[in-house]
């Protein structure tokens, strides 16, 4: 693939907000480690990562090296020096490459720029690779899209992207969805992240948020330098009186997409947390309307998380305005039973129906039971498309070491994409 550079510099056209920012904070102390790390899994790939730290700050640069003639020979990652503005606050500024953070809807987007904020991790339902290339705007797809995307859906930016996804028969230990992404270049990552994200709420203040801005990343791992458009992003979530907490967020890509929206959520004493978001968007395809819902409960024998969403024809975010079929209503449930110490049972459904009507429904049933010092996962699903039907999956895993372990499910155990794809990614045995 040819790729032309459009060099951009980002990184040092905000530098003069870092040493504006000199003033409010202790002078950086001398490095306590230089560290560098290599991965060399994949000989003709390998990555460096290359970090200098100090006690309030991080400069961190990440490389992929690559032997093969066809392609560059280094090509930069992610370049990026992190500063805490005071050691009893939380609060802390990046200048360089890093993700924006979504809200109860939104996108995860790689950018160029300046970060201030709290929390500059994106959402746990993100799917977050550090080395696999990706084509076009640098969008993190989340759980749900690469789902979809698996079934041939072109609803998401997933599947623009030039990745692949296939899934795998194991739940991890954080009873997450799991899948395996290949590039273009045939470099692969088990990701993981759970299906639904859970809800966050804020006792006071708002002590929780990210504002950034700068230009997002195109052709991540593909070229070095190459940033599109300008790019911002806000997301503030503040304690609301009545126990509620309020979320406003908003992103912006220049002459593409604006949208902002507000989100509450309350807890509900032993019953759960409740939640809603309502956006709004204006392209030049015209202005469209989100409107999100959701409940979860976490029990020490029961717990459960609904999701439904639906939105206008001409809705878009970040990554989404070229897509010709956008998302009309989808729909999460996820739903666990831990039956004593030794089994747990968990189902999970989704369905999505985009504007042209093509709809998507996928059910799961996972079952996991202590059998002596190992345990036994029972798999099942079933999708309502013509072309993909059912799938039933039994293991058997056993530790070698250790005494028996406890089987428990969160209400987000499932491995959705085994069921759409109903087979093992190549490679893997089963």
């Amino acid at each position: 693939m040819a790729v032309t550079h459009r060099r951009a510099a980002p990184v040092a056209a905000c530098s003069a907000l870092l040493i504006s920012l000199a003033g409010c904070v202790t002078a950086p102390a001398p490095p306590k480690d230089v560290a560098v790390e290599t991965d060399f899994k994949k000989p003709l790939l390998p990555s460096i990562n290359a970090s200098v730290l100090t006690d309030t700050s991080v400069l961190d640069s990440r490389f992929a090296a690559a032997l093969d003639p066809t392609v560059e020979t280094l090509t930069r990652l992610e370049s990026r020096y992190t500063l805490a503005l005071s050691e009893e606050r939380a609060e802390r500024v990046r200048v360089g490459d890093t993700v924006s953070r979504a809200g109860q809807w939104g996108s995860s987007v790689r950018y160029g720029g300046v970060q201030f904020g709290t929390r500059f991790d994106p959402n746990e339902n993100v799917l977050y690779a550090e080395d696999l290339a990706t084509s076009g705007l640098a969008v993190l797809p989340t759980a749900a899209d690469a789902l979809f995307a698996s079934l041939g859906q072109n609803s998401s930016i997933w599947s623009r992207q030039n990745l692949s996804v296939s899934g795998s028969p194991a739940i991890n230990d954080r009873h997450a969805v799991s899948f395996t992404a290949r590039d273009s270049f045939g470099r692969s990552a088990a990701l993981s992240a759970p299906l639904i994200e859970q809800t966050r709420l804020i006792d006071e203040g708002c002590a929780d948020f990210s504002l950034g801005f700068g230009k997002v990343r195109e052709n991540y791992a593909l070229a070095s330098n190459e940033y599109g458009p300008a790019f911002a992003n806000t997301t503030v979530v503040c304690a609301a009186p009545l126990g509620f907490t309020i979320e406003g967020h908003g992103e912006y890509l220049a002459e593409q997409v604006s949208a902002l929206g507000i989100g509450l959520a309350r807890r509900l004493g032993p019953i759960g947390t409740a939640s809603l978001a309502f956006a709004s968007s204006d392209t030049q395809l015209g202005s469209g309307w989100l409107a999100r819902i959701g409940f979860e409960h976490q029990g020490s024998l029961l717990n459960f998380a609904v999701r439904s969403r639906v939105q206008s024809r001409e809705f878009r975010e970040v990554g989404s305005l070229l897509i010709e079929d956008p998302i009309m209503r989808r729909n999460l449930a996820s739903v666990g039973l831990n039956v004593g110490d030794a089994a747990s049972i968990a189902i999970a459904y989704a369905a999505q129906t985009t504007w042209q009507q093509e709809r998507a429904d996928i059910l799961s049933l996972n079952q996991k039971m202590s059998v002596g010092s190992g345990s036994i996962t029972v798999t099942a699903g079933h999708s309502f498309a013509e072309d993909i039907g059912s799938s039933f999956f039994l293991s058997y895993k056993r530790p070698f070491g250790g005494g028996p372990r406890r089987a428990r499910f969160d209400a987000s155990d499932l491995d959705l994409i085994e069921v759409a794809v109903g087979k093992k990614p190549l490679g893997e045995g089963g």
